[in-house]
């Protein structure tokens, strides 16, 4: 291990520090960014945290490997690569990352906090946004990479949600559901029992007696003297529960409007802004993880958020989970009578790149919109398609044998003349198809399938 600030001794670049000067000092040097930081024991844990935040939130540091040697805060582990390792694992590591992140256009991630959270999900393979506890945060849960990469600029929350909206993630498992305030969102509360009749706090539980003679109920300390129980209200003798007197329901006495009762009601008071709320009447907030859709991988891959492909969402659009469930489902049948024929079609759009760099994004997305018109005008809406992660269209066309299949495919291959332009530029268009159950391979799944298309 060298000096701090200098680099560590790897194969690849990676620098070590331990002092927040000495990033300042790498970063304002103008010499290069490294492959990658470890960040070493820094004088406090607050010091190696603002470190890494520096990293997260800056244009050109942020998608680095950056390496810790201790975890302040959960919070950093999140926004970090893992604690410091052996030489071989950091730079196996650093290195997986760098070639991940050459499918990245640098120059829309400057431009682009939504596609800097998105690439560096796609980075780091496996990679997920999870909330973590933060007792002192409004919400009690944060998403601590969201947060860096956005430098605090962003409600984490509300942007990782409008990125669920769009497609771009995808939800995980369920890591906490929580009750909130309905004024302020502050789930900090406090659950108070109170009187259901007059609403005050001012409530004890004590034991009541019910007499029989004169049907009167009151606290046990009344009917209860030095001598035998005796009922205050008409003097007679309680000798024998069940016969003589017995214990109502009710065990609670409010001490502010004297009734009596057998459950209190339960309220809440906020802590950050004093409103009082019905148990029943909070907001429910669920916080999960959440990783990189497809149309996400689209995306980063493309440089855009803008996806010009999104116009196929209205040809019975079904995310490509849910497709290949599907798609499974019809393989499996067909091979068992009555054998109901079906088609799957694979279009893809070869030099999208290039017709973009000679027309515009504008124009292409125009022929796309073109595109998708005519192809709704050919499908059914039986018929229902997803995308994949190098944009490739996919029908599943149930009740279709060969001659359907071939009818729609001729109308596809069709469409690229119509993207003719005045130069003889066209839309490249290919279509392979399978139809079932001729084309049926014994153990072949979906994914199987698609592949074997493709190759």
């Amino acid at each position: 291990m060298k000096d701090q600030g200098n680099e560590h001794d790897t194969g690849m670049n990676l620098f070590f520090l331990t002092d927040p000067g000495d990033l300042s000092a790498t970063l304002s040097s103008g010499g290069g960014l490294p492959d990658g930081f470890i960040l070493g024991r820094c004088g406090s844990g607050s010091e190696c945290g603002h470190m890494l935040r520096e990293l997260r939130k800056g244009d050109e540091t942020a998608l680095l490997p950056v390496f810790l040697e201790e975890f302040p805060l959960d919070g950093d582990r999140e926004a970090a690569d893992g604690p410091a390792r052996t030489k071989e694992e950091m730079e196996n590591l650093a290195r997986e990352i760098g070639n991940r992140l050459r499918d990245v256009d640098e120059n829309a991630l400057r431009k682009s906090l939504d596609l800097r959270l998105l690439a560096f999900l796609y980075s780091r393979e496996g990679k997920k946004l999870r909330p973590v506890l933060d007792p002192f945060s409004r919400e009690l849960y944060s998403y601590p990479l969201a947060d860096h990469l956005s430098g605090g600029l962003l409600d984490s929350s509300r942007w990782i949600s409008e990125l669920l909206e769009k497609g771009y993630l995808e939800e995980e498992s369920l890591a906490d559901r929580i009750r909130a305030c309905p004024k302020c969102g502050g789930a900090h509360l406090n659950y108070v029992d109170v009187c259901p009749f007059c609403r005050s706090m001012d409530i004890r539980q004590v034991p009541f007696i019910h007499c029989f003679t004169c049907g009167r109920v009151g606290p046990q300390e009344a009917f209860v003297r030095e001598g035998p129980m005796q009922c205050p209200f008409c003097g007679a003798r309680l000798r024998h529960i069940g016969s003589d007197y017995d214990r109502p329901m009710d065990n609670y006495l409010c001490s502010s409007c004297s009734q009596t009762f057998a459950e209190p009601d339960v309220s809440c008071r906020c802590f950050l802004c004093g409103a009082w709320s019905p148990a029943d009447g909070l907001s429910v907030r669920s916080f999960r993880e959440y990783s990189l859709s497809d149309k996400g991988v689209i995306a980063v891959r493309s440089g855009n958020t803008d996806d010009m492909y999104s116009v196929f969402d209205a040809l019975n659009y079904t995310k490509p989970e849910p497709f290949r469930h599907i798609l499974d489902w019809q393989l499996q049948l067909s091979g068992r009578p009555p054998v109901e024929p079906f088609s799957l079609m694979i279009i893809s759009f070869l030099n999208v790149e290039k017709v973009k760099e000679k027309l515009g994004r504008k124009k292409v997305t125009e022929i796309m919109e073109s595109l998708a018109r005519r192809l709704r005008e050919s499908i059914r809406k039986t018929d229902i398609s997803t995308k994949t992660a190098e944009n490739d269209l996919l029908l599943l066309l149930p009740k279709t044998g060969q001659k359907g299949c071939s009818v729609l495919e001729s109308k596809v291959r069709a469409l690229e003349k119509e993207t003719l332009q005045p130069d003889g530029l066209v839309m490249e268009i290919s279509v392979k198809t399978a139809v079932f159950p001729g084309d049926r391979v014994e153990g072949e799944d979906a994914v199987l399938l698609v592949a074997r298309l493709k190759g």
